[in-house]
């Protein structure tokens, strides 16, 4: 017996040498090296309000980014747009509030009161005001939709569209649109399902009520399955891909963990006491499970299926959490201290980052730029592009300038021509500076199309500061016509460079001349 101990605790040592408990050695693994893929970034806010402080994790004694105005006191994390670098949360008062972190703006939505808030991508927040209506607000405005009944939850889709619930007879009643479009797509119904909660689980909507689990798939409200569990459900989480639910039970130790593509009631997981919530690791690699006493959480490795020990935290709406490389973020007091989850080796703590919310992100915003993406686009054509035209794309802008093809005409208004920039006739004399005539406003070009059906369609996506894009025509190179989607005419060229960057696309800034 004691010949077998010895062996179990020389394996033992053995394995946890792989995962060093030095953070330092641990931070430098060839795993965490990211130099193709985002920066892992934490953001932080003072509970009671105030400036935002960025850093690159997992270094957290210094700064790299701090916002020039204040923001409310933050509630929970509602999404982070990754390619704009713009954080939505939530304050103490459910008012949506957006940090931008290329140029430090605060924007809070006060009016109206909404009852609640969801976003998915970090740029369009939606929510249900105290009569019913759903709204959407964007960088470049507002949007509201009136259902056939009075909207109760609204669940914002990956692909854009929109999923708004609300309750009839008893069931719940779902509805699907893709935003700005306030036209109804589809629509279902959930038996005994009203006032149920709805979690987002990968590409379905899982809606839970009492024991039961009921689910539909975003795209098409096609349903599957419903899972009738013996006792009243406390919580449940889903994987990142959706595949698998977690689900706490009323009065029993134990997790549910229940397969999509398995028949069944689904595998269980002995838990050390009841539990009363459940919060997933955004990787998928863990889930914390919060006891009914205590302070403290327990750690679930979902790919073993087992409860690796627990650890002491108090749990707030943004801590516990797991950073990127795996470790664990606890609220000790007034610091914020981590550990590694398998082994809970500590690492560093951070002395007074409680007093902070804490949010995880992940974006390349905050690295040095190469001083050659500033350099002037040049074309192979032996055309040299005008002093006016700018490309406004870190990896250069597919679209020509409208300004460098003659005879451009505005579709809106049949062929009338558009203003040319002051561009010479072929063969003619290039204008003379001193007779150079005023400027009629600058223009964005975003995109290029060989078809009008579908440069129409995309001008209708494009909308800033509630005004739409327009198409306009140009002679193609070997004959034919090219339609453009275009912005403008703006008054100053700060002012077009403002709407080209809130189209989040690459786009061409231009003059046009009388």
């Amino acid at each position: 017996m004691r010949t077998l101990l010895a062996l179990a605790l020389v394996l033992a040592a053995c394995g946890r040498s792989d995962r060093p408990a030095d953070p330092a050695a641990h931070d430098a693994s060839p795993s965490l090296t990211r130099a193709s893929g985002p920066d892992p970034v934490v953001l932080r806010i003072p509970r009671g309000g105030g400036a935002a402080r960025a850093y690159l994790y997992p270094h957290l004694d210094s700064a790299v980014w701090s916002s020039p105005a204040p923001l409310p006191a933050p509630e929970r994390t509602l999404a982070f747009d990754d390619e704009a670098g713009q954080l939505l949360v939530a304050d103490a008062k459910g008012a949506p509030v957006r940090l931008d972190l290329r140029t430090g703006d605060v924007t809070i939505t006060r009016k109206p009161k909404l009852l609640t808030v969801a976003s998915v991508d970090g740029q369009s927040v939606y929510g249900v005001t105290d009569s019913g209506t759903v709204v959407r607000f964007t960088p470049s405005g507002r949007w509201s939709f009136k259902a056939p009944l009075r909207a109760r939850e609204v669940l914002p889709q990956s692909d854009g569209s929109l999923l708004v619930e609300a309750d009839r007879a008893g069931n719940a009643v779902l509805w699907h649109l893709w935003p700005p479009d306030s036209r109804i797509v589809d629509s279902a119904v959930v038996p005994a399902a009203a006032r149920a909660r709805s979690v987002q689980a990968g590409d379905r909507v899982v809606l839970v009520r009492d024991s039961s689990i009921a689910s539909v798939r975003g795209r098409d409200l096609s349903p599957s399955a419903a899972v009738s569990l013996s006792d009243g459900i406390r919580a449940l989480a889903a994987t990142p891909s959706g595949d698998r639910l977690y689900v706490l039970t009323a009065g029993k130790p134990e997790l549910r963990a229940l397969d999509r593509y398995r028949e069944g009631d689904g595998e269980r997981i002995e838990l050390p006491g009841e539990a009363i919530d459940l919060r997933m690791d955004p990787l998928g690699r863990y889930l914390l499970v919060r006891p009914a006493k205590g302070d403290s959480a327990w750690v679930v490795a979902l790919g073993a299926q087992r409860v690796l020990g627990a650890v002491a935290t108090t749990w707030r709406a943004d801590l516990p959490a797991l950073a990127s490389d795996g470790r664990l973020a606890l609220v000790s007091g007034n610091d914020v201290r981590f550990v590694d989850p398998e082994t809970f080796a500590p690492g560093a703590t951070v002395r007074g980052g409680a007093r902070d919310f804490w949010a995880f992100v992940a974006w390349n915003g905050f690295r040095p730029r190469d001083a050659s993406l500033d350099q002037p686009v040049r074309f192979d054509s032996g055309v040299a592009p005008r002093a006016d035209s700018t490309a406004h794309s870190d990896s250069g802008n597919p679209f020509p300038s409208p300004a460098e093809v003659a005879g451009v005409a505005d579709a809106r208004a049949g062929s009338v021509p558009l203003p040319n920039g002051g561009r010479p006739a072929p063969g003619g004399a290039p204008p003379q500076a001193a007779s150079a005539p005023a400027s009629r406003g600058y223009f964005v070009s975003v995109a290029s199309h060989n078809n009008e059906a579908a440069a129409r369609d995309d001008a209708a996506k494009v909308t800033v500061e509630g005004v739409a894009a327009h198409v306009a025509t140009a002679p193609a190179n070997g004959g034919g016509v090219v339609y453009r989607v275009v912005l403008g005419p703006y008054g100053s060229r700060a002012a077009a460079g403002q709407a080209g960057s809130r189209t989040k696309r690459p786009y061409w800034i231009y003059e046009a001349g009388p």
